[in-house]
């Protein structure tokens, strides 16, 4: 148990839970990684009990039921994103001295990013399909899918029917588009312009207002 309250041990142990975590809310793991990475924080949360209370305990609980909620029902990021620093928090906080605290964020961030790496060996989940635009939506539904005619769309301005978080639906000669920006949050009945099209993938960016 020694070795899982020192800082190697500690970092160890919330890389995997982090990655595993991460795992499940992208790629249909069937829950095993969720369940994984589940049962190393409570192993980690064991390790710590000599500095662990309550509210701590709270955090992780609480970023756990986010990341649920997201992968669930909303699906679209930002209140996974709030689960996961919610839950950094309470690992960090209770371990008790600056170089095992600092060892615990870097990995768990680490531990994340390795997450992300599931989605080039394993079946993406709905939600992050939605999140980068590798569906469509139908033509009986109002959208336009059809790839030949996105290239005519380059360099023409259009109007957000949707808020941007980073993808959303634009509005452009009277038909609907899912678009996707570099990653910035674009407010709903905006003026963008397509700058990029691959495929029936819509980039777009604000149309900056010029002041005379």
């Amino acid at each position: 148990m020694e070795f899982l309250q020192a800082p190697f041990g500690a970092g160890l142990i919330v890389f995997l839970a982090g990655m595993l975590l991460v795992s499940e809310f992208l790629v249909k793991a069937r829950g095993l990684a969720g369940l994984s990475g589940i049962l190393l924080l409570g192993l980690y949360a064991y390790a710590q009990n000599t500095s662990w209370n309550m509210w701590s305990i709270g955090l992780l609980v609480v970023g756990l039921l986010l990341l649920l909620l997201d992968g669930k029902l909303i699906q679209d990021g930002t209140i996974a994103g709030i689960g996961l620093i919610l839950m950094l928090i309470g690992l960090v906080v209770p371990t008790g001295d600056w170089v095992t605290g600092t060892v615990v964020g870097l990995m768990w961030f680490i531990g994340i990013g390795f997450g992300f790496l599931s989605l080039k060996v394993l079946p993406r989940r709905d939600m992050w399909d939605r999140i980068v635009l590798k569906s469509a939506f139908t033509s009986e539904t109002g959208y336009s899918s059809t790839n030949t005619k996105y290239r005519d769309l380059i360099g023409k301005e259009a109007i957000t029917l949707t808020d941007f978080r980073p993808s959303g639906t634009i509005e452009l000669d009277g038909l609907r588009y899912s678009a996707i920006t570099r990653g910035m949050w674009i407010k709903k009945e905006t003026r963008v312009r397509v700058v990029e099209v691959d495929g029936t993938r819509i980039l777009i960016e604000e149309v900056e207002t010029e002041t005379e």
